[in-house]
């Protein structure tokens, strides 16, 4: 910009005082500040706007005085867009939109949200489920306020604390032969009918879980959610391999899941909350303490499966 607003924040208040040195006393500036600031508004627009009297008195020309409605209404504009952005980054109101790949959220997003919208009720919420690439492109293309993912090649520029890290687990029906037992080595898992969630990292994820402990995969099935793929092992059509657990031990259609800890040590997910940092609005702040409090608490120990934990 050329022009600044305040060297047409300067000249506004000397035309409307008719005194330079009134303004300077306004705007807690000497004189020649507020005369440089004329002589720039003047030369920028190569017009006379105002006639200058002697002991610093002066009065704004026909053009003078049509260029102060427009500068007049422009300070208005810019004072309002200020106050706006200040209301913006402080307020609890406004839209929080959240991306997130993690396959239980539903189990534990709610708990987390339903404090803020209680409390807040011009808060407006989307939530759009992503895979773990996905998500990070939306957060980047400033499509989402916050992510939650998996913290695996994480992108450039995106700035993330864990929530929690959870380690794999074999979900089967109840009815399945290994369903009595307490914990499982992966090596067990040789030849059996498996049913795998396919999305993108997670596929790579459990095959090499699979191929690093030298287990004969018999996958006979995948799927892209977490809910088909629940459904399919109650139905018994294999069992599977997942990592957080939802509240509810049933799938879809009703059949009662087991979830069996591993007894060998495999790489665990980490979950985290993705931001771009710096100064974000209160909203988002607010969000991403809630979902650290949410996650440094022991109730969401039900996520987890270990060997001290049966269902």
């Amino acid at each position: 910009m050329r022009l600044s607003i305040k060297a047409l924040q300067y000249f506004l208040i000397a035309c409307e005082q008719k005194s330079i040195v009134n303004a300077a006393k306004i705007l807690n500036v000497v004189p020649s500040a507020v005369s440089v600031a004329i002589d720039n508004v003047e030369q920028e627009f190569a017009l006379k706007l105002v006639q200058r009297y002697p002991a610093k008195g002066l009065g704004p020309t026909a053009a003078g005085i049509q260029l102060m409605k427009k500068i007049r209404l422009l300070i208005e504009e810019y004072n309002n867009l200020i106050s706006e952005g200040i209301e913006l980054r402080t307020a609890l109101s406004g839209n929080l939109s959240i991306g997130y790949y993690a396959p239980v959220a539903p189990a534990f997003m709610p708990a987390i949200i339903s404090p803020l919208i209680k409390q807040n009720p011009d808060v407006k919420l989307k939530f759009t489920e992503c895979d773990n690439e996905q998500v990070q492109a939306g957060l980047l293309r400033g499509e989402f306020d916050c992510i939650v993912f998996v913290a695996e090649n994480v992108r450039n520029g995106i700035e993330y604390e864990t929530l929690i890290e959870v380690p794999p687990y074999l979900l089967v029906s109840a009815e399945h032969p290994l369903a009595d037992r307490q914990k499982i080595d992966i090596s067990e898992l040789h030849n059996l009918p498996l049913v795998l969630l396919d999305l993108p990292f997670t596929s790579e994820y459990y095959r090499s879980m699979i191929e690093q402990h030298s287990v004969e995969a018999n996958i006979v099935a995948t799927a892209s959610t977490t809910e088909m793929v629940r459904s399919l092992v109650g139905a018994g059509i294999g069992c599977s391999i997942l990592n957080m657990r939802p509240t509810i031990s049933k799938s879809y259609a009703g059949n009662e899941l087991k979830a069996i800890p591993f007894s060998t040590p495999l790489r665990p997910l980490k979950l985290v909350l993705g931001h771009m940092g710096g100064n974000e609005r209160r909203l988002v702040e607010v969000f991403r303490t809630a979902c650290n409090d949410y996650f440094s608490s022991p109730s969401i120990e039900w996520l987890i499966v270990k060997d001290d934990i049966t269902k």
